[in-house]
């Protein structure tokens, strides 16, 4: 059990941040709160993170389908630059960089779409999904080099002001995602 005072302590904390951390965590399923005995360590199951995967499809696929509309030259070219890292990382064998730069490619989009309410929800469905992502790569390396590959197709939509097309390929990358995950999770 984690108990508020206990970890708050170890970790050299006030009580407020870890009552809040494990709010969140209650809330996305990975504690269940056991009154005065503290929270449970869970695992949400496999149907819930799906599900959680699903919704983050949808928000995304809009989500780079209103920043294809509204991404000026100067945001592409932030956007090129940000790949281009990320694939050198992958390259250096920095797969861990390579994955926050890949994270970093889909909030830049969130916080393009110029809706903060959307941005706030697309980030929270990655920290969720950051939470179970290391199962995928640690398969193999294969993973994280689809997903570079798959940045590049939705990029070039970006750049095209394609949002139609922007839009189905990253549904199509979060649903890859997904199956990738699914896999993941049946060899535990």
């Amino acid at each position: 059990y984690l108990v508020i005072g206990e970890v708050a302590t170890h970790y050299g904390l006030s009580r407020t941040p870890v009552r809040e951390a494990l709010i969140l965590l209650e809330r996305e399923n990975w504690v269940q709160n056991d009154g005065r005995r503290g929270a449970k360590v869970t695992v949400p199951s496999v149907e819930d993170l799906l599900q959680v995967l699903e919704v983050q499809a949808v928000l995304e696929g809009y989500t780079a389908r209103r920043a294809a509309e509204c991404l000026s030259e100067d945001e592409l070219k932030a956007i090129a630059q940000l790949l281009n890292l990320a694939d050198k990382e992958m390259r250096d064998g920095n797969h861990e960089k390579s994955y926050a730069l890949g994270a970093a490619f889909h909030e830049h989009l969130a916080r393009a779409a110029n809706n903060p309410r959307m941005r706030a929800e697309v980030i929270a469905l990655e920290q969720h999904t950051d939470r179970v992502r290391p199962l995928i790569w640690q398969q193999s390396k294969a993973p994280i080099e689809v997903s570079a590959r798959q940045h590049r197709a939705i990029f070039r939509a970006l750049k095209a002001h394609d949002a139609k097309t922007a839009e189905k390929l990253m549904h199509h990358h979060t649903m890859w995602f997904e199956a990738e995950l699914a896999t993941a999770l049946r060899h535990l």
